[in-house]
């Protein structure tokens, strides 16, 4: 069954290009400190060179390595971005789940949290508690925006689970005497994994661009480097004035490049997975 599975996403296409995309920038994050050892923060040869044979994407401001600083950037991002997803989905699938699930006073109580916190505004939420920490290392900045991010797969969640637990599997586990804690872990999670994988997906995207976000407006981390954190320096040296394109282009052709790898394959996916869609 799940070789099937695999052996028919693989034709559908925008999976294949989102994941040559996304696999090709990770595989960069991963192997090119060890093919390109070079340390993004230590200055390197003179400032604001173009790109050239010494500098395959010429230096900063400060005479560092862009490409350095792109491809630990890159790898930075990825790791704000799995970990920020994890964190939202952790908080999103138990709340919603339960919520769902038990229904009543439960179901009521948990929504109007997420209504809270769904209502306020999550940008804003992230500017005050970054502002509040001077010293932030993309673990930080991970849980600001995981934290914040939640309530729209909660409740997604919670949708699922109440269309799921009127199954006649449902009530088979129930006569069969089954915890309601073992039913949702092994009865309902499993039936909507693809749907929370998507979730996860969006959640990296989103999680990402966050990161680039508060990056640019001086709230991104302050230990070790990010895209968003190239960006924001290459902002305020004003790069685009001066016409130093090899300082913003590459880290915000791949911020694109992942976030849209990111939501081309949830896309993908969505369309593989939903009767709906595939009817259409």
């Amino acid at each position: 069954m799940i070789p099937r599975i695999i052996k028919d996403l693989f034709k559908i296409k925008k999976l294949d290009i989102s994941l040559g995309i996304f696999l090709g920038l990770m595989l960069l994050s991963l192997l090119g400190s060890i093919i390109y050892p070079v340390d993004p923060t230590s200055v390197v040869g003179p400032p604001e060179r173009p790109p050239s044979s010494a500098y395959p994407l010429g230096t900063d401001n400060r005479g560092r390595d862009v490409l350095a600083q792109l491809i630990g950037g890159i790898k930075n991002s990825l790791y704000i971005g799995v970990i920020a997803a994890l964190i939202s989905l952790g908080i999103g699938v138990i709340i919603g789940a339960i919520s769902g699930y038990k229904g009543g006073l439960t179901d009521s109580s948990l929504m109007l949290m997420t209504d809270v916190v769904l209502v306020l505004p999550s940008i804003l939420i992230m500017m005050l508690i970054a502002a509040y920490l001077k010293e932030r290392n993309p673990i930080f900045v991970s849980i600001i925006i995981g934290v914040t991010s939640w309530p729209w797969v909660a409740r997604a969640v919670r949708a699922q689970m109440m269309s799921l637990k009127a199954r006649e599997f449902v009530y088979m586990s129930r006569i069969a005497g089954l915890r309601d804690i073992k039913i949702i872990i092994e009865d309902l999670l499993p039936n909507m994994a693809s749907y929370i994988f998507m979730a996860f997906v969006l959640l990296m995207s989103g999680a990402m661009i966050a990161e680039a976000g508060l990056s640019m407006i001086g709230l991104g981390v302050t230990k070790g480097i990010s895209l968003g954190i190239i960006l924001y320096w290459a902002q305020l040296f004003e790069s685009v004035r001066r016409g130093l394109w090899w300082w913003f282009v590459p880290p915000g052709a791949c911020l694109v490049a992942l976030a849209s790898s990111l939501l081309l394959m949830s896309t993908a996916l969505d369309e593989y997975f939903s009767p709906r869609l595939k009817g259409g």
